[in-house]
């Protein structure tokens, strides 16, 4: 049964079943009613962690020379390097951002989206397009202006109904 819970809880997220609640991975959740787990999600690109989630606390960015928060984590990988989709989901947008270079974000089941920065241009996705975990979404690239210090890496971040989240919360 364990099997057909699990399988069921990713083709079917808006099942009213209690049977695949996790209490431990609600702790935190904003919304009482939210009794939906995170999917189960994988690494999007294997490397070190130059820069952690800071949540409200705020950060130096060598590269803009000023304090901010930082809302995900950096993992330093190798220029070109796959970036794997996390969850299965839908690919909600492809954007070239000032800051941010080139940007995906996908939305997942349970109201969580998981966004990709610092791609190289031109990904291999659309918008629309229905993603699996572990799809590649894009590759390692430098084009966040914002973190440009840094090299090439992969800039992560996870929001949970608009709000940003820790991605640890998110990924295992």
């Amino acid at each position: 049964s364990a099997s057909r819970s699990a399988s069921s809880a990713s083709s079917a997220p808006q099942a009213g079943s209690g049977s695949v609640r996790e209490p431990s991975a609600l702790q935190g959740a904003s919304s009482p009613a939210s009794s939906s787990a995170a999917p189960a999600s994988t690494q999007p690109v294997s490397g070190r962690v130059l820069n952690g989630y800071s949540g409200d606390e705020l950060v130096y960015n060598k590269t803009l020379g000023d304090w901010r928060t930082h809302n995900g984590i950096d993992v330093q990988a190798e220029e070109g390097a796959a970036v794997k989709t996390a969850a299965d989901g839908t690919v909600l947008s492809v954007t070239s951002d000032e800051l941010m270079g080139t940007t995906v974000v996908i939305q997942h089941s349970g109201g969580y989206t998981t966004q990709y920065s610092c791609l190289q241009a031109e990904p291999p996705v659309t918008e629309g397009q229905q993603v699996a975990a572990g799809d590649i979404i894009g590759l390692v690239g430098s084009t966040a202006a914002a973190e440009s210090s840094m090299g090439p890496h992969l800039h992560f971040s996870v929001a949970k109904d608009g709000v940003i989240i820790d991605p640890s919360e998110y990924i295992g």
